[in-house]
């Protein structure tokens, strides 16, 4: 699980450095971005709930997701609107 995440880091440094001039380019990389983040906490959940005794947990699991996916969000909103202005200026 960690090594994908490090492959991940890499392949997005890779990603950014190759698409500085192509704004089509960039806006499907910050849409992959944040469908990962709306994918990977729900996963994670569904796979976390195998691990669980009763329904009540899985809840609680997908409430703890849903608020790890609006961070992340606004997290990679926050950096391409710095990222715009930055290259509006």
């Amino acid at each position: 699980m960690l090594s994908s995440f490090y492959l991940f880091r890499y392949i997005s440094g890779f990603l950014q450095n190759k698409m500085k001039n192509d704004w089509k380019k960039q806006v499907l990389y910050f849409y992959a971005k944040t469908t990962g983040w709306i994918v990977i906490p729900a996963v994670l959940a569904l796979i976390l709930n195998k691990y669980t005794l009763n329904g009540k947990q899985l809840f609680i699991i997908l409430g703890l997701s849903f608020i790890i996916t609006i961070f992340g969000i606004w997290l990679e909103i926050k950096k391409y609107k710095k990222d715009l202005e930055k290259d509006g200026k």
